[in-house]
């Protein structure tokens, strides 16, 4: 049975990542190592981590980035599969133990991502916003995708880095995230482009679905767009403009409707 590290930045949002712990607590039943990255929060969230037992715990008095709180999780984890995890990502029975089941059926994937209900491309599943809004139904919804899908997964031109399984070897044949991408923003698709260079696919697993809430960390939409609208450039500026095709030009056997089963 294969290790997992669990790594989650934190900056801020405390009752987000209260729920994100305590859904890893009920549904993966502490088959995982808890690694948390406090990137220069304030009180409230520093109260929280400080009362979690058993947890790694890194911190930094000042936010210095996206990629830097995931590179020092990824230095501190002992796992053989090592999920990278915003802290507004809440899971559902089995979602954690589904992405390394995903590696596990593919050696060749050097990382896998689930399905949520907020994020762009292919791993967004579309949902009726009163399943959105309630707890209940989005469990229900989860167990429904878990069971009909069960052992799916799909090949997929880059994940997005809400909830990210890397496996250690993949890992350890690339390296770090690239900090130069700061608050965040682009890092993910960076590290994607990096993994296939190194000959490794990704997955997406149709049988995980995650709830995410979508930038709890950033001050706001303007703050999110405002990263975006820079990284964007940081990311042409390491690749080239040829490589805007690798986020913009999907492969249209990839561009697909929202997986069957999905709530509208």
């Amino acid at each position: 049975m294969k290790k997992i590290s669990v790594v989650i930045p934190v900056h801020n949002a405390p009752q987000d990542l209260k729920l994100c712990v305590e859904s890893l607590a009920r549904t993966a039943k502490g088959a995982y190592e808890l690694i948390l990255v406090d990137n220069g929060s304030a009180a409230p969230a520093r109260r929280y981590i400080a009362s979690l037992k058993g947890a790694v715990k890194i911190a930094s008095r000042t936010n210095r980035g996206f990629s830097w709180a995931v590179n020092r999780g990824l230095r501190a984890a002992s796992g053989d599969y090592i999920a990278v995890v915003n802290s507004d990502v809440a899971f559902f029975d089995g979602g954690l133990q589904g992405l390394a089941a995903c590696l596990d059926a593919s050696p060749e994937a050097g990382a896998c991502g689930p399905l949520t209900n907020r994020t762009v491309g292919v791993q967004r599943v579309v949902l009726d916003p009163k399943v959105e809004k309630d707890a209940a139904s989005l469990g229900v919804f989860a167990q429904a995708m878990r069971l009909k899908f069960a052992g799916e997964r799909f090949d997929v031109h880059r994940l997005v880095g809400f909830c990210l399984m890397l496996r250690r070897e993949a890992y350890e044949s690339v390296g770090l995230f690239d900090e130069r991408f700061g608050t965040g923003c682009f890092e993910d698709f960076d590290y994607c482009l990096r993994l296939r260079q190194a000959g490794w696919k990704l997955k997406a697993a149709k049988d995980v679905f995650v709830w995410h809430r979508h930038h709890a960390s950033f001050d706001g939409h303007d703050h999110f767009h405002s990263c975006a609208v820079k990284n964007r450039e940081v990311f042409v500026d390491k690749w080239c403009r040829k490589a805007l095709e690798f986020l913009d030009e999907l492969d249209p056997a990839l561009e697909t409707a929202p997986p069957r089963g999905a709530a509208r």
